[in-house]
């Protein structure tokens, strides 16, 4: 449902304050019950947000609202959003209205621009809420947060798999089957609800895998089910951020957070993790910084705390690439080399620009600049590998794509059964997509720290669990 209601020069004033991310803010939250709905109030913000026909695309705040029993042992209560009933009670600055729309299970709902635009934009919300989700809880014994997350929307389309290079076939790029030896093509995906058959008879999709616990089993198909990037999705712009994580890790009961807690270890400081406890809540020194030492099992956890799910291998392809034809050794800024690139992991462990460059001047021409993938996220070459639900697995293939409820389990774990689980090669069913930063003076190669498109050498390793170079990032169909 899209819905945009403006009402120009009505303001409030509140005094409670959450800052939920990187470039995104939520502040002056206030909480009441009005009759039977629960009624939120607040100002949104953020930086670089766009509505641009040049990228056929918009980026999207994805906002829900979480409630903290002051009982540690509890977990934070998911409120279900109204289908309608919010508004817009005033802005800062001259940008267009917003549009809202609310999920079909009302988890979340998407803030976006109603009309093309490039900035910042600020405007003062009410939001409305199902007050059923607090139970018997008393909405004045705990901590309220909205917690909003930057999001990128990929279009819908059919898309093309592959990298046209041979040496991708060495890194278990996929193809189609020829007719004949020698006659091999890249792939296309032109239905969402297509089986796709897995092998080696001819039309049938393929990799090499030198290592099939690295590339996959080369088996299929991939089920009807299985979510495959030609339907519009919403993909996280920037990777979890350590800030992200540590409000995620708060909003937890005691027994929960034993388990999903990623910063004891040794090596950890040093090798760019921030978080830490303080005063029993969890802080991060570098709140802005991508969430490293991150699992599959404490990514998925996040993904259903936030109403979100895993990304695909397929979905990974189609957000880089979008519809464009994959040119060789294609990187998702879409060249096949780095040679504009200006943003980069800095010996202070920030991920940065260059100097006179700031993000504010990306747009769909620059994009090799920036390091921006075709939908305009950032980083799905660089930073940090992506984990990505792998086809090369029967676990992964028998994955649906359904979203996460707002609600992990008491031990801290997401409860979707489709989701592939676990942390090491005893489990399987994802890998990892697009490259990671190691530590600082180690050479560049082609997958330190950015690594093509199609290369898919560890695509469905599901080894390594918390890594210096491992992170995550979520989606959510539309």
């Amino acid at each position: 449902m899209k819905k945009s209601c403006y009402l120009p020069g009505i303001l409030f004033l509140a005094f409670t304050i959450h800052l939920s991310a990187a470039n995104i803010r939520v502040t002056d939250l206030k909480t009441e019950t009005i009759g039977g709905n629960l009624i939120a109030r607040c100002t949104l913000s953020w930086d670089n947000a766009w509505r641009d026909p040049a990228m056929n695309n918009h980026d999207a705040a994805w906002v829900f609202l979480k409630f903290k029993p002051n009982d540690p042992e509890y977990n934070s209560r998911h409120l279900l959003l109204r289908s309608e009933g919010h508004r817009v009670l005033g802005q800062s600055g001259i940008h267009p209205a917003p549009e809202f729309e609310v999920s079909a299970d009302r988890v979340g709902m998407f803030i976006y621009l109603s009309k093309n635009y490039r900035g910042r934009v600020e405007w003062a919300l009410e939001l409305t809420f199902d007050p059923a989700g607090l139970g018997r809880l008393d909405p004045k014994d705990g901590v309220w947060t909205l917690h909003a997350i930057e999001m990128a929307l990929v279009p819908a389309g059919a898309f093309t798999l592959g990298d046209p290079d041979p040496a991708a076939l060495k890194a278990a790029s996929f193809f189609r089957v020829g007719e004949s030896d020698g006659s091999d093509e890249l792939y296309s995906i032109e239905e969402e609800n297509a089986i796709i058959p897995v092998g080696n008879t001819p039309g049938s999709l393929n990799y090499r895998a030198s290592e099939p616990e690295y590339q996959g089993d080369g088996k299929g198909p991939i089920p009807a089910k299985f979510p495959k990037g030609v339907a519009a999705f919403y993909l996280m712009k920037y990777e979890i951020t350590q800030g992200q994580y540590a409000a995620f890790l708060n909003a937890l009961g005691r027994q929960a957070s034993y388990f999903r807690a990623n910063f004891s270890g040794k090596g950890y400081e040093k090798d760019r993790g921030s978080i830490h406890l303080n005063n029993d809540q969890y802080v991060a020194k570098s709140p802005d910084r991508p969430l490293n030492f991150v699992s599959w099992d404490d990514g998925c956890a996040f993904s259903d705390w936030a109403g979100l799910r895993p990304m695909t291998e397929l979905e990974f392809e189609k957000a880089c690439r979008g519809t464009s034809a994959p040119i060789p050794h294609e990187f998702p800024w879409g060249t096949a080399d780095k040679q504009q690139l200006a943003r980069f992991v800095d010996l202070d462990d920030e991920v940065k620009y260059r100097a006179g460059v700031t993000e504010s001047q990306l747009n769909a021409g620059n994009r090799p600049i920036f390091g921006a993938a075709a939908c305009g996220a950032l980083d799905l070459a660089g930073s940090l590998w992506e984990r990505v639900v792998s086809i090369g697995h029967p676990l992964g293939r028998a994955y649906l794509g359904t979203h996460g409820d707002g609600r992990v389990s008491s031990y801290g774990y997401a409860t979707n059964e489709d989701w592939p689980r676990g942390d090491d090669e005893r489990s399987g069913g994802f890998g990892y997509r697009g490259g990671g930063y190691y530590e600082h003076g180690k050479p560049e190669g082609d997958f330190n720290p950015h690594s093509p498109i199609g290369w898919r050498n560890y695509a469905a390793w599901s080894g390594g669990p918390r890594s210096i170079a491992y992170g995550f990032r979520c989606v959510r169909s539309r």
